[in-house]
């Protein structure tokens, strides 16, 4: 049996992934250290009290799709209380930087000083990991089949090499002191459509996880259909299109999104269009939408057992 966990961490991604037979556990993004909380009954939990409450003292594989904070903040509380064996990514810094203190960028733009903060977690990250002598691995071929165990599997993929060299090289200019606050807000224009993107196979049931991919930049592939998909950057206008959902044909969606945003996230457009396909949807946290139910859970867990995929709340 195969459990898969959509946490409540507010706007941000955490997925855990857990075979029953076996000790298998990974997991696909960390969320952020700051969760919020926007109303009395609200339920959002950090991933890292998420894995302490299942009782995940190990994970087999740490994905970390790409470097926003709302996936990647919350390594700084996860690290000191898992193991973890393998972990992969689409950017490392020099060697000599992990562990280091980065400066701040006062006066930068916000999305340039949100990702110095970042990177600031993530080198102190790649350094813990290191102590442990975690398996790290740099994810650059575009395609890549990986069997997880006798039973799963996963579809690797990142949908633009140019951009994953673009952003090396300003991270890499960045970190060495010749880049600037205006590279690092251009990388954050374009820094989704880095994310690594996982295709998981499971007992004939297929999961698509693509990170915060736009639409647009794989909707170009000829894709197989799934069972279930966590929508792209957490229901944003740019997150699907009709040609997408033509070919993957989801039953289900997910969409990581907290329960307090100002702006139309998730899009009132992307959920027109999941009813239209007759996807049944759900968000992590308790999102009032005429589609879906608004009770506060921790998480969204889905359950494939004898090549059957249920749905429950945690």
């Amino acid at each position: 049996m195969l459990l898969v966990d959509f946490i409540n961490v507010g706007y941000g991604d955490a997925i855990l992934l857990r075979e029953t037979e076996t000790p298998f556990a990974m997991l696909v993004d960390c969320g952020d250290a700051r969760i919020g909380r926007s109303r009395p009954d609200g339920r959002r939990i950090t991933a890292a009290d998420y894995l302490r409450r299942e009782g995940i003292r190990e994970l087999d594989l740490l994905v970390l799709t790409h470097l926003h904070l709302d996936h990647a903040g919350g390594l700084t509380h996860l690290l000191p209380g898992v193991r973890v064996r393998e972990f992969w990514t689409n950017y490392l810094p020099p060697e000599e930087m992990w562990g280091h203190t980065l400066p701040a960028v006062p006066g930068a733009p916000a999305g340039a000083r949100c990702l110095m903060t970042s990177m600031g977690i993530y080198v102190k990250a790649l350094a813990h990991l290191r102590s442990q002598k975690t398996e790290i691995r740099l994810i650059r071929t575009p395609c890549d089949c990986r069997r997880l165990t006798e039973t799963l599997s996963a579809g690797v993929f990142l949908e633009d090499e140019e951009l994953r060299l673009r952003q090396a090289s300003i991270w890499d200019a960045v970190l060495s002191g010749a880049g600037s606050s205006g590279d690092l807000e251009a990388l954050d224009g374009f820094i989704n459509n880095t994310s690594i993107r996982l295709r998981l196979s499971y007992a004939g049931q297929e999961i698509e996880l693509p990170g915060d991919v736009y639409a647009s930049c794989w909707e170009r592939h000829q894709l197989p259909p799934c069972t279930l998909i966590k929508l792209p950057h957490h229901g944003h206008g740019d997150a699907l299109t009709s040609r997408l959902l033509e070919m993957l044909r989801p039953r289900y969606a997910v969409i990581s999104v907290s329960d307090d945003r100002t702006d139309d996230c998730p899009s009132k457009k992307i959920i027109q269009l999941l009813s239209q396909f007759g996807v049944e949807c759900f968000f992590t946290d308790a999102v009032p939408c005429q589609y879906a139910p608004d009770q506060p859970h921790v998480a969204i867990r889905f359950r494939i057992e004898k090549g059957v995929l249920m749905v429950s709340d945690v």
